[in-house]
């Protein structure tokens, strides 16, 4: 086949739940996003650690902000921080956008995670990293 499909198929799954979104608006919100309690410096670290057990139930709320962000910091609540370097020249990429698991859409990611998207901050020509966590 060499053009687009023109009666693509329905996905084989459509009827489950989490499989595609459901009907929602978009609102836009500006929030403070920390970067993991981990890549905090020290001083921090600690104070960040006593926020997160004020503000709820034990779960990290402040470095894993729930929902679809453009930018911030990526989560590592699957695994430590890691740097994801460009393929294109070894900088270090920024996140760009996160698809994250939520109740807001229905959409879940892999296992109830995220699908990220990375960009080289040196050269926005390079290639974008995209990241299943």
């Amino acid at each position: 086949m060499t053009g687009p499909t023109v009666n693509p198929p329905s996905p084989s799954r459509y009827d489950e739940d989490c499989y595609l979104p459901r009907t929602c608006a978009i609102t836009a919100e500006h929030v403070t996003d920390f970067p993991f309690r981990e890549e905090l410096p020290a001083g921090l670290r600690a104070r960040c650690g006593d926020l997160v057990r004020e503000t709820g139930d034990g779960g990290d709320v402040i470095t894993r902000l729930a929902g679809w962000k453009l930018g911030g910091w990526p989560t590592w609540h699957l695994t430590q921080p890691t740097v994801i370097p460009c393929e294109d020249c070894g900088t270090a990429m920024t996140l760009l956008f996160t698809v994250a698991s939520c109740d807001e859409t229905g959409v879940v990611v892999g296992r109830w995670g995220d699908l990220r998207i990375f960009t080289c901050p040196a050269d926005h020509r390079h290639a974008f990293q995209v990241d299943l966590h």
